[in-house]
């Protein structure tokens, strides 16, 4: 029996039209982009369920604020994609869950979750038709609220989703946006003629006439591993002792971040219990925020992909016999190595490729058990987001298969400063074998 119900589907368009009749460029790091899928995430709400009619309302009113997620993609002559700001919409599907939020321990233990976003729906078939944001409202029988909130990549990361999640319930609660959009994309353009003044280690390209019809036409490689995902707490006396034992190790350093020393901790201990080889190589891939980084530094409400994916490798000896700090301050390094003049070289290089008709992937093997993709959702403001019924019990990305096979997803938990989850997604025989791993055992388990 489906404990998830869906009760009517609708698309909601600007409440005014945006006048905005014109393409919005779409920059070499939105291109990176391009897989034909959504990426899904859930917020959970202890009372709304009287607040649909409301939502899709002030929904309605944001996106006039947010033209280019009403619009469409489009591929203009010479291929290139952008999106037509034509006030198509975003699509809003209502539905009922037969559960109450009270059946389970934690929300982290819904089993349910993926029937909360479009039922994980994700891959898109035709980009032209397809919107760029959907939103599912479902409804609990113990009065909560769940919202699904799928964003298509191609034109969103992470910090504009959850921008525009803000400005919605801000507009929603009668509020002035306090942060409104820039769409200004073309800041990020490739210089002309492209100066490429620094080796770029974090992209590959390929010509496309080695891509088959087969790779060309789906959304992201099938994957068989029998994966497993599983969240940890990381609570507050663990994450201090942690940050100890990075800054106090043979290569600690001051003031290492929560990032670096929570990255350290699954990088090292994923690779522990795939039980690599010494001279395999092992690559931890995390998203680089651009905005703070270019210069010109881009405004804190740039709306799109101003996103880097750093990829740093070593081999897996030295990061399964060396000490935890040893892994953290690669990770601060190649860091502090993505700086301005870093991220031009790799647009130009990006523009460089391009122009050849080559294809860009990322310099990480998200598929073969060896690498591990790392985003840190702690840095946003999720706990903030209220709609008028309080901020959320719960937020969690809905991770998928598609996605790949080391994710390691660190988030804030509500009201604790300094305490984390931890999502981690790898296959199930590794998974098994991370719970048995001494290292992780100290701070997660």
């Amino acid at each position: 029996m489906e404990r998830v119900r869906l009760k009517s589907t609708t698309t909601v368009i600007p409440a005014k039209s945006t006048s905005r009749s014109c393409l919005h460029f779409l920059s070499n790091f939105d291109l990176l982009y391009s897989e034909l899928f959504y990426d899904p995430m859930v917020f959970y709400f202890k009372a709304g369920s009287d607040a649909i009619d409301g939502l899709k309302a002030s929904l309605s009113q944001v996106l006039v604020h947010y033209p280019v997620l009403a619009g469409r993609v489009k591929a203009g002559e010479d291929g290139r994609l952008w999106v037509d700001c034509n006030d198509e919409g975003i699509v809003v599907i209502e539905a009922v869950a037969d559960a109450r939020f009270d059946e389970w321990n934690s929300l982290i233990d819904c089993p349910l979750e993926k029937d909360l976003n479009m039922g994980s729906d994700t891959v898109i078939a035709d980009y032209s038709s397809a919107p760029l944001l959907r939103i599912q409202l479902t409804t609990f029988q113990c009065g909560g609220l769940a919202i699904g909130y799928g964003w298509c990549h191609v034109c969103i990361d992470s910090p504009s989703a959850i921008h525009f999640m803000k400005s919605w319930f801000e507009l929603h609660r009668g509020l002035t946006i306090s942060s409104e959009p820039s769409f200004d994309s073309r800041l990020l353009k490739a210089q002309s003629p492209p100066r490429i003044t620094h080796f770029v280690k974090d992209y590959i390209s390929i010509s496309k006439q080695h891509t088959t019809e087969k790779d060309a036409g789906t959304a992201g490689p099938s994957v068989t591993t029998d994966l497993q995902i599983r969240t940890f707490i990381v609570k507050v006396d663990a994450m201090n002792e942690l940050l100890q034992e990075v800054q106090k190790g043979p290569w600690g350093y001051e003031r290492p971040t929560s990032f670096e020393c929570l990255a350290a901790l699954c990088w090292k201990s994923m690779t522990d219990a795939r039980n690599l080889a010494d001279d395999a190589l092992t690559t931890y891939s995390y998203p680089v925020d651009v905005r703070v980084r270019w210069q010109p530094s881009l405004a804190s409400g740039f709306f799109g992909n101003a996103t880097h994916l750093s990829c740093v490798a070593a081999k897996a000896r030295d990061i399964k016999h060396s000490h935890l700090s040893y892994v953290a301050k690669l990770l601060r390094d190649d860091s502090k190595a993505a700086n301005s003049g870093y991220l031009h070289s790799v647009v130009d290089f990006l523009q460089t490729e391009m122009d050849q008709g080559k294809a860009i992937g990322f310099n990480s093997d998200f598929y073969g058990g060896r690498d591990v993709q790392g985003t840190d959702f702690s840095v946003y403001p999720i706990y903030s987001m209220d709609f008028g019924h309080g901020q959320p019990l719960h937020y969690s990305f809905t991770l998928d298969p598609m996605f790949g096979d080391g994710i390691a997803a660190i988030f804030p938990t509500p009201g604790i400063a300094q305490e984390f989850m931890i999502t981690i997604s790898m296959a199930a025989s590794h998974l098994q074998q991370l719970l048995n791993n001494p290292l992780f055992k100290r701070f997660l388990l």
